[in-house]
């Protein structure tokens, strides 16, 4: 397998747009380090020394960011789903299944109430978490 290295993005060449929708092309806009799709009419902008292309705007809060290797190749934001947010998420949803399930029964032990107090208190991590990124977004 063939892996590509990132080559910078050069401003004065034309590119296709990374978005896969309308097939457009990336048009230098002048005086900026920053491209124009002609037909989505998204912008983005070089980041990291001309090997990033990062989208500007657009629907989802989400930052969308590309390197160029005779193709886009779309990578991953240091801001977007962590492995501990992720972790967290599906013990939370695991504890809050399990504790449906032990209400449905109507079960009388003595860790259901220990068992809520972990989940609310995960939710709450998680929510503090979800918060924390959407401000650094921002």
């Amino acid at each position: 397998m063939h892996i590509h290295k990132p080559q910078k993005i050069d401003l004065e060449q034309i590119y296709p747009c990374p978005c896969p929708r309308k097939r457009g092309k990336l048009k230098p806009i002048a005086l900026t380090d920053a491209f124009g799709c002609d037909r989505c009419s998204l912008l983005f902008e070089l980041e990291n020394d001309g090997y990033n292309l990062l989208q500007l705007g657009g629907i989802d809060s989400q930052r969308h960011v590309w390197q160029w290797v005779g193709r886009w190749k779309a990578i991953r934001e240091y801001n977007q789903h962590p492995l501990l947010e992720t972790v967290l998420i599906y013990i939370a949803s695991l504890l809050f299944f399990a504790l449906v399930i032990l209400w449905t029964l109507n079960l009388k032990s003595a860790f259901v109430i220990p068992l809520a107090i972990l989940l609310f208190a995960l939710l709450i991590l998680i929510i503090w978490r979800l918060l924390l990124l959407r401000s650094h977004n921002l």
